[in-house]
């Protein structure tokens, strides 16, 4: 009989005893970290590092998962890796209902993750067995150093770190340009985009910028710079609508800020199809001829309910967001 356990505490001489491949075992590499035994006690609201769960079953691990908070959203939990032994899915879909309804009890309200849109077997898992939906789309591209050639001397005045005292002015920003049926599920909290205290601890490392246009005084667009390990960058932009053409100006920019922090390094750009500018930058990618790396599905399991069409509130609409007199 199959049971779960927090790899936080199982010691990790016996960890490696427990895997059942060798697959496992790479995934094992790093588990578990030094804080994780005392990460595992802590309430949903004050964790900050992955917490790491396994099926076990006669005495081999068969599936593994990575869970964290997410980044812009509160009480929100990505699910940012599984593995799972492809003889035995069964053991994936007790891994995930039992993480799911675990952090439930705890508070959580939405559960995310990201899935290769060919990966067959791992998307019907989740969306038909566990009852995740498909929600967006999910492009990443893959930056090589060569490309994007800048001048060590070159100025970017519009582009300046995001300070905690704006983060109204950037979720409102952020959030109006999601489409207006993505806003509930991918909305951004302001609390969310300020920057933690002791971050160095944290197992991911996220730089906040703004690009402003001092003359008019407003910001035109948002974008993270984050990294796990120093040498494997995750680019994350937002645009207001007929400013997509200065993502080429944001990639040169990242790409002469990591340079000053590593000389090997690898950057991805994220971009998703629940904001209204998707396309747009899509376009600025395809006009500079970068290849396509991955497209993946973000999938997601939350508290909300879509309504149906029989629902008598399926075709009601609001005109007044105020009370008329």
């Amino acid at each position: 009989m199959a049971t779960i356990k927090n790899l936080a505490f199982i010691p990790k001489d016996k960890l490696r005893a427990l895997a059942s491949n060798s697959k496992i075992n790479d995934c094992l590499r790093d588990f578990p970290a030094p804080l994780d035994t005392f990460h595992g006690i802590l309430p949903l609201r004050f964790k900050f590092l992955n917490e790491f769960y396994a099926a076990v079953d006669d005495n081999k691990i068969y599936a593994l998962i990575s869970i964290e908070k997410d980044n812009n959203r509160t009480n929100s939990l990505n699910i940012s890796k599984i593995y799972i032994d492809e003889a035995v899915l069964k053991y994936g879909e007790l891994l995930i209902n039992y993480v799911v309804s675990k952090f439930l009890s705890q508070g959580a309200e939405s559960f995310f993750t990201v899935v290769d849109e060919t990966d067959d077997k791992m998307l019907k898992l989740f969306s038909d067995v566990c009852k995740f939906r498909i929600q967006a789309a999910e492009y990443l591209y893959k930056i090589k150093k060569s490309d994007f050639p800048y001048q060590k001397d070159t100025s970017y005045e519009f582009i300046r770190f995001s300070k905690n005292y704006e983060t109204s002015k950037i979720a409102n920003l952020y959030n109006g340009q999601l489409k207006s049926h993505q806003l509930p599920v991918f909305g951004v909290a302001d609390s969310c985009l300020k920057d933690p205290l002791f971050v160095g601890i944290y197992n991911n490392i996220a730089f906040r910028y703004v690009l402003e246009n001092t003359a008019k005084n407003i910001i035109f667009g948002y974008f993270t710079i984050s990294t796990k390990n120093n040498t494997d960058f995750l680019l994350d932009v937002v645009l207001l609508n007929s400013y997509e053409a200065f993502l080429a100006d944001i990639l040169k920019f990242t790409k002469s800020e990591i340079s000053k922090r590593n000389t090997s390094w690898t950057l991805y750009l994220r971009l998703r199809d629940c904001f209204v500018n998707c396309k747009a930058m899509l376009d600025v990618m395809k006009n500079y001829d970068f290849t396509h790396y991955r497209k993946s599905k973000i999938l997601v399991k939350d508290m909300f309910k879509t309504a149906k069409a029989g629902n008598s509130i399926y075709n009601k609409q609001i005109i007044f967001d105020a009370p008329a007199y």
